[in-house]
């Protein structure tokens, strides 16, 4: 059938174009960015049709509330306070998401983003760069991360003693913290300009977790860099002066892009893992992404909890702080996020 031609002729084409960019891919770099991303843009279409990561159900958990019969039984419970940074605006979000609206899709300003990152993403194809693999912040992202950092200097300490309190660790005045981020783009450079005061200051390092990266089938939650490495990173060489990520970074934890056939419940206990094993600090300061956030709360607070956390986003920019309890019960590794601890310090929740 004629159907069947134009499939077979469309699927040889590509074949052969494969076949031309990876033998010159060998000798020159230009091909072998397009060819990194001729293979990400074929695994992010496939993880959108066959991912299993969102075919989990956090109430389907053991209920964190478990912890307490573990601490009521004489077992040991250990305590961190994490700090949770989302990543501003995208360019993904500046293209699909302005607006809840169905209707968003029919405004001619829709038409007009698409039609302008579409060309933005061909004159990436050489350079490495993408516009919706990874995608990076928006200029309205970037200004979100600021305010981040602006409240963290302002020179007036601020009214409520506890929210004061982790301005200051946000700030490394105060407690003994580590800063990690997500492998996605937006995340690390949201969480580096947010913090850059602490940053540049105290020639800290970040830690490049994978166990962050986000839970969603969509294209922009694919990661642009290999394992134990990161990104490129334009928007934040061009805003921040003195950004220089083979100084910034920590690139073992992270173990490249996420399967296909993962769930995004296992990245989340791999984190909780983390935040207890790698290292001494009490307190974590770590970068990502509204719906991982939002599904870490759903799978960590108590069934019975009704809390915002459950149900609403972090605002774009925003951070939120809580503690975050480990114990045992047989062999079974217990986690459990202390309702009344959580506290929004910037921004908070999109309520």
């Amino acid at each position: 059938s004629m159907t069947s031609r134009v499939v077979f002729g469309t699927g040889a084409v590509f074949v052969m174009l494969y076949g031309v960019v990876f033998a010159l891919s060998k000798s020159s770099k230009n091909a072998k960015n397009v060819l990194h991303k001729f293979n990400m843009w074929i695994h992010g279409v496939v993880h959108l049709i066959f991912t299993q990561e969102t075919r989990w159900k956090p109430e389907k958990l053991d209920d964190p509330a478990t912890l307490l019969e573990a601490k009521e039984s004489g077992q040991e419970v250990v305590k961190k306070t994490i700090i949770f940074i989302r990543h501003g605006e995208s360019q993904w979000n500046w293209v699909f998401n302005d607006g809840k609206s169905p209707l968003r899709f029919l405004k001619p300003s829709f038409f007009i983003n698409l039609a302008t990152a579409m060309f933005y993403e061909t004159l990436d194809a050489v350079t490495g760069d993408s516009v919706f693999l990874d995608s990076p912040l928006s200029q309205e992202g970037v200004e979100q991360a600021r305010s981040l950092s602006e409240f963290l200097e302002q020179k007036e300490p601020h009214e409520d003693k506890e929210i004061e309190k982790m301005r200051q660790i946000l700030l490394g005045n105060e407690t003994e913290s580590i800063v990690c981020s997500s492998n996605l783009r937006r995340a690390l450079v949201t969480t580096a300009i947010g913090l850059w005061p602490r940053l540049k200051k105290k020639q800290e390092k970040m830690h490049i977790l994978s166990s962050l990266q986000e839970s969603s089938r969509n294209v922009d939650t694919m990661s642009l860099s290999l394992p134990d490495s990161y990104p490129p990173l334009p928007v934040a060489q061009d805003s921040l002066e003195g950004f220089d990520p083979e100084k910034l970074f920590i690139t073992a934890e992270n173990k490249g892009n996420k399967s296909i056939c993962e769930k995004g419940s296992v990245r989340m206990f791999e984190f909780a893992e983390w935040v207890f094993a790698s290292n001494s600090a009490d307190v974590i300061i770590a970068g990502g992404h509204s719906l991982y956030f939002r599904n870490f709360f759903r799978s960590f607070l108590p069934h019975s909890s009704s809390h915002a956390a459950k149900k609403h986003k972090i605002k774009n920019g925003g951070a939120v702080s809580f503690t975050f309890y480990k114990s045992k019960l047989g062999d079974k590794e217990l986690y459990m996020v202390e309702e009344k601890s959580i506290r929004q310090i910037h921004l908070g929740f999109n309520i």
